[in-house]
């Protein structure tokens, strides 16, 4: 799990550095990335149909990157970061279910 907290820092690292030095990334807004997301989601969403063990794994990595970047953006619009929403994922005490409960605020 530390390594991959470690990857997950890098990772991080690498998007905050991207929206600063590239162009493309810098330019890019939360509703210009909606359309790349949602293609994210069906690219997953196949790969689940197909079980395809590799190809969710790939899809889940590119998510992680989506979500990391939707997460930099709302920090440099200081509107949320990814304290703020972590602190909105509560984990239930155990269930029957196993449930993991989202709390979501106004």
């Amino acid at each position: 799990m530390k390594k991959g907290i470690k990857e997950l820092e890098r990772l991080i690292s690498i998007v905050k550095e991207l929206r600063e030095k590239c162009p493309w990334d810098k330019k890019q807004t939360t509703e210009s990335l909606r359309t790349l997301t949602i293609e994210e989601v069906y690219e997953l969403s196949e790969a689940i149909t197909n079980r395809n063990n590799k190809n969710i794994e790939e899809e889940l990595g590119d998510l992680l990157l989506h979500v990391l970047f939707y997460t930099q953006i709302g920090s440099e619009k200081k509107i949320f970061n990814l304290e703020s929403i972590l602190s909105l994922i509560h984990i239930s005490e155990p269930t029957r279910l196993g449930m993991i409960s989202y709390a979501v605020f106004c």
